[in-house]
């Protein structure tokens, strides 16, 4: 396959990775890979040419509107989205794709998939529900246990302009303007082969820039004499409440994972007995956050995939926002010892980033 060949072939979701490769994947998921997303673009349309067609809904297009301001945003703290999120494309569906991970019962090894560019993953992307369940019970088979998850939105990394999808504009204006400036870390930074890195960085500037995008629309809106506020403060109540929970949900996923890691890592127990002992730390751990966020979704019971999954994009996200705290709120700055770090990472051993990440911060006053 070539370098060119591989770029078309590339799916990376915000919540999953779907992208082509011929080692790890059949003839038959290449093809469906590049049908989908071939269709996807397309069905590109340039946003303005949407917001002028009298058919566009309101909502649609207000949420449209809103994605150019998040997209602008994101151009001024430094993020290099390219001309992602300049096009729109309705897919016609509610979701977008679906996600698989694995995980052993008694420890957190992942079932891994190798793709190029993006290098070993620890989930697999599927446009339809039936191909996940059925990758998720081969799995099952081989003694893993499973979560499966839609997702709404992708990243090709900069290699594509990515549209904004149906899907996304389906989600309240916060959410969507979080997945802007998501996808748009993915496509300024990418360290192969470190996707906790990669997610929960993403992550972090997504939660701490919405909630500036939203301070900012706030500004502007009560400079507008005799302007009603009360909906953009509304939002910017919204995105503070989202990271708010973000922050107490990373505590626990990483203090749940620790207890449990001790558990699976016990060279005294038996697999039977790990099993059988999960529960109870797993309780011990999120109960109390159950009960403090009783709409709360994830977590409901045990399952080392979805543990690691909600890991993936909250590991260490107290240290990210650490050096955001010490370079005293400078954007520039904050990504520049960023790709510092991914410049070591490329030419060093394949230390890991977050490491790299420690070590910055003591160096940093």
């Amino acid at each position: 396959m070539t370098r060119r060949c591989a770029r078309k072939l590339l799916l990376v979701g915000c919540a999953c990775l779907a992208a082509a490769g011929i080692s790890s994947c059949s003839p038959g998921y290449v093809a469906r890979g590049a049908y989908e997303q071939g269709k996807i673009l397309l069905g590109r349309r340039d946003i303005p040419d949407v917001l002028k067609d009298p058919e566009t809904p309101q909502e649609e297009r207000e949420k449209l509107e809103l994605v150019l301001e998040a997209r602008a945003f994101a151009l001024g703290i430094g993020l290099s989205p390219g001309g992602s999120f300049t096009t729109y494309s309705d897919i016609g569906k509610d979701t977008l794709s679906w996600v698989v991970v694995g995980a052993r019962k008694d420890s957190f090894s992942l079932y891994t998939w190798w793709f190029p560019i993006v290098g070993r993953v620890p989930y697999k992307g599927f446009f339809d529900k039936e191909d996940a369940e059925l990758q998720g019970k081969e799995l099952e088979a081989e003694g893993y246990e499973t979560w499966v998850r839609g997702t709404d939105a992708f990243s090709s990394l900069g290699w594509l302009d990515d549209p904004v999808l149906s899907t996304t504009l389906r989600n309240p204006p916060v959410r969507v303007a979080n997945t802007v400036i998501h996808e748009s870390v993915h496509s300024t930074v990418w360290i192969p082969g470190s996707v906790p890195f990669n997610e929960s960085l993403a992550h972090f500037i997504a939660m701490k820039a919405t909630e500036q995008f939203f301070v900012q629309r706030v500004a502007v809106c009560k400079a507008e004499s005799g302007r009603d506020c009360s909906i953009v403060e509304s939002m910017l109540g919204t995105a503070r409440r989202d990271a708010e929970v973000q922050y107490d949900l990373a505590l626990q996923v990483q203090a749940l994972y620790a207890a449990l890691d001790k558990l699976y890592s016990d060279p005294q127990l038996s697999s039977e007995q790990k099993i059988a002992k999960r529960s109870a730390v797993f309780s011990e751990h999120v109960t109390a956050l159950r009960a403090k966020y009783p709409q709360m979704q994830a977590l409901r019971q045990v399952n080392n995939a979805e543990i690691m999954q909600l890991k993936i994009y909250m590991t260490d996200l107290d240290l990210f926002r650490e050096l955001f705290t010490r370079v005293k709120g400078d954007w520039a700055e904050f990504l520049r010892q960023i790709e510092d770090i991914r410049s070591q990472q490329d030419s060093g051993d394949g230390a890991d980033p977050f490491l790299l990440l420690r070590e910055k911060l003591k160096e940093t006053p």
